[in-house]
């Protein structure tokens, strides 16, 4: 593919070349910003302030020993009538301690149940198998996920409830990493930056997805798709559920950037793992609504033109290009940021540029070419 973009290059006038390689940078310096307005928008919506729907809680555990006790201690202690709130843990194959460590919390908290998964079939596979064998157990009218390596605050149930109208059948909140290290901190930063996306498209009203750690969804819109049984498998289930609503249903996506509603979670500690998961996050991608890959064209296109102004001597352009960027996704990050209480992270944010141009130019290359995706020691 460079050969191609470098061979259409050379038969092109300089002047041109570097009229297209400005306009593709400033075009994404524009869309930040529309996209920052979007965020704002996603947050002022209308909410059902004294709403308590009957809530089930679904996490899927696979081989989380280290980090599931806190996942669950988080849990029993969220403030929500005991009446209308059910726990539901799945042990989803687990070879470590993780069946042990969930039996350990039984009798703490009158709704906890665990459930051991079975093998599925189908499109019923990897964490998608796990997540429907919970919700098929459970009673609640509104499904709320994470993941068993996170935890959440004593609100969460109670702050995210309250934007279910009755036209919104999926509810997106942010995940905040935990960042002690450079390493973390610039995950931390990008996933802000792409959790602001998908808040932003929503409040825009162009719908792109939310994350399976901090995702609530109605049940009879869950329903009205048929359950995973039905949905096409996706090693992004949390995608896959989330558009397969917006197509069946009339229900519609609210993403807002609440501080009550944070789920905490952990980075990846090594560059395999961080790897293996940007690999998921990609391929899943390929299955993106044409919107969302308009989205991520414009920001591919704008550090493929910061480096071809580089590569080939457009010193003064690229360096004004590159500061009205990195202060575009500077402003974007911000605002979430300060509404989280969390702008002492934006110390990482040397080292969150360079590693955002890399990931970025390169995901589409990691994505297409995957042979196969691994999630918890188990290929999909």
């Amino acid at each position: 593919m460079f050969f191609y973009i470098g061979a259409r290059y050379n038969t092109l006038p300089n002047e041109m070349i570097t009229v297209i390689l400005v306009l593709a940078t400033i075009g994404y310096i524009a869309q930040i910003f529309f996209l920052r307005a979007g965020i704002e928008k996603a947050t002022r919506i209308s909410t059902v302030m004294d709403a308590q729907p009957s809530v089930s809680i679904v996490v899927a555990a696979r081989n989380e020993e280290h980090r599931i006790a806190e996942c669950l201690r988080s849990l029993i202690r969220i403030d929500y009538p005991p009446e209308k709130i059910e726990i539901i843990v799945v042990n989803d194959g687990s070879t470590d301690r993780t069946a042990e460590i969930i039996g350990s919390f039984m009798g703490q908290h009158p709704s906890l149940r665990i459930v051991t998964s079975k093998a599925g079939s189908g499109n019923l596979r990897g964490k998608a198998n796990a997540v429907a064998q919970g919700i098929d157990v459970s009673t609640g009218e509104i499904l709320m996920f994470t993941d068993a390596d996170c935890y959440v605050p004593p609100g969460w149930v109670s702050a995210t409830v309250k934007y279910f109208t009755d036209e919104t059948g999926v509810v997106g909140g942010f995940t905040l990493l935990d960042a002690d290290r450079t390493f973390e901190g610039m995950q931390a930063l990008d996933w802000i930056f792409l959790f602001g996306l998908s808040s932003a498209a929503a409040g825009w009203n162009v719908p792109l997805t939310a994350i399976g750690n901090n995702l609530s969804v109605r049940r009879s819109a869950y329903n009205a798709t048929g359950g995973y049984q039905k949905i096409p498998f996706s090693v992004t289930e949390d995608y896959a559920l989330v558009q397969s609503i917006l197509r069946n249903t009339k229900y519609r996506l609210r993403f807002p950037a609440d501080s009550m509603t944070i789920v905490r979670s952990k980075a990846c500690q090594t560059w395999s793992q961080l790897y293996h998961q940007k690999q998921r996050w990609g391929v899943g991608g390929l299955d993106m609504i044409i919107s969302g890959m308009l989205i991520m064209t414009v920001g591919w296109s704008a550090k493929l033109s910061l480096l071809l102004m580089l590569v080939t001597g457009h010193f003064i352009p690229f360096i004004v290009l590159s500061l009205g960027t990195i202060s575009a996704e500077l402003c974007f990050l911000w605002r979430p940021l300060k509404r989280f209480h969390a702008l002492e992270i934006l110390k990482h944010f040397p080292a969150f540029t360079g590693y955002f141009f890399v990931y970025v130019l390169l995901m589409p290359f990691i994505a297409y070419f995957s042979k196969k995706v691994v999630w918890k020691e188990r290929n999909l």
